[in-house]
């Protein structure tokens, strides 16, 4: 039997809209790059700011951290991008080159090197130890905006403003292939985690899967996911979920495989500009511009038999922290940070009841053996008795 839990996490609130984020790859830290230039740290155990990194002096484009999560790399506005020591805070090397703003950095896999890509039509490639350029690749006609490497490292893809996906060889520097131009603006992409395909985004709200594993860039799936600009994408860590999110303020989550719709989250006031699955996919993490970070998490009811999902239920806004069956199998009642208990029709996935009534998170829900009766209890020490 299997399960994906995803809700919201509304109180982390940011002086700032948030422009990027991003998790450490032992999930034990969170940061988020403001339109101020400052990047908030916070732990993840319980969801406090531990650190304000300070020095840029614009917004803070993108974010990525070191493999071994020692290090965290920022872009900004103002053409540079910094390397930051997550220990102490301080800057370790500040990476200038560029002519325009930088608009997306990037790890590679073994942390050895480090690709930042600019307005100013050029890729450059980085030696992370000593912040040396090793190539500075100006095979670009327009703008670059969005960057990511293969889970192998040997190729880096980037997103040129006139439409194509681009990729170089990251050992070499050399330009491998362009993907053909489409009808509609690129604006972000990610590698799948095994290196074989590529998910964009684009600005007139398509998603497309594109094959990567061959010496073309062969377009597959794609599908209208928004009404307006996608903002993010990213690949689950098992392969089997897409996240996005748009300018219409909702986050919404995909199979990877048939592009359906899996859930829509929707929380944000303003647009968001980043989403991001925690390293064990338990999470993902969206930040706006309407200043908050949001944690989301789904109620998944599943056939045993058949292995695969029945209904995804998402109407909690905060994090789940019961789910528990009727004894008769026909309703399941749930519970978490939103201080509500909800009940579902299990034949449906319709949701039923809202019991409203507790002033503190829902710790746990449970059914009476007749069916008649719930229970919940929350953080402020009460038990309350539903029929």
């Amino acid at each position: 039997m299997e399960g994906t839990r995803f809700g919201e996490l509304p109180y982390l609130e940011e002086p700032d809209g948030i422009s990027s984020c991003a998790f450490s790859p032992d999930g034990k830290f969170f940061a988020a790059g403001l339109n101020n230039g400052n990047i908030s740290i916070y732990d993840t155990a319980t969801w406090t700011r531990i650190q304000v990194l300070q020095g840029h002096q614009g917004r803070v484009t993108s974010l990525a951290y070191s493999p071994n999560g020692q290090q965290l790399l920022s872009g900004n506005w103002y053409n540079t991008a910094r390397l930051w020591n997550r220990e102490n805070g301080s800057t370790d090397v500040i990476l200038e080159g560029h002519s325009d703003r930088a608009m997306a950095v990037e790890f590679s896999p073994t942390g050895q090197q480090i690709a930042t890509v600019s307005y100013d039509k050029v890729v450059r490639l980085w030696d992370t130890r000593t912040g040396a350029a090793v190539f500075v690749l100006t095979r670009n006609t327009d703008g670059v905006t969005s960057i990511a490497y293969s889970s192998n490292g040997n190729t880096i893809a980037c997103i040129c403003r006139n439409e194509t996906i681009r990729i170089f060889d990251a050992l070499t520097g050399l330009h491998v292939m362009d993907s053909c131009k489409g009808d509609d603006s690129i604006v972000c992409l990610a590698y799948s985690p095994d290196g074989q395909r590529i998910v964009t985004g684009s600005l007139g709200g398509r998603l497309q899967l594109w094959e990567a594993s061959t010496t073309t860039l062969e377009p597959g799936r794609t599908w209208v996911a928004y009404t307006t600009s996608i903002s993010s994408v990213v690949f689950s860590p098992d392969d089997r979920w897409i996240a996005s999110s748009g300018l219409d303020l909702t986050v919404k989550l995909w199979d990877s495989r048939s592009g359906l719709l899996v859930s829509s989250f929707v929380g944000h006031t303003d647009f968001v500009s980043c989403v991001r699955f925690s390293p064990n996919g338990s999470y993902i993490a969206s930040a706006g511009n309407d200043k908050t970070l949001r944690l989301w998490e789904e109620v998944t009811i599943w056939d045993v038999k058949s292995r695969s999902a029945s209904f995804v239920l998402s109407e909690h806004n905060f994090l789940l922290e019961s789910v528990v069956f009727s004894p008769c199998g026909r309703w399941l009642a749930s519970g978490g940070f939103d201080s509500k208990v909800r009940l579902w029709d299990t034949r449906t996935g319709a949701p039923g009841h809202v019991l409203i009534g507790h002033k503190e998170q829902i710790m746990s829900v449970a059914f009476s053996p007749d069916g008649r009766w719930i229970a919940s209890a929350c953080m402020e020490g009460m038990v309350l008795l539903w029929e």
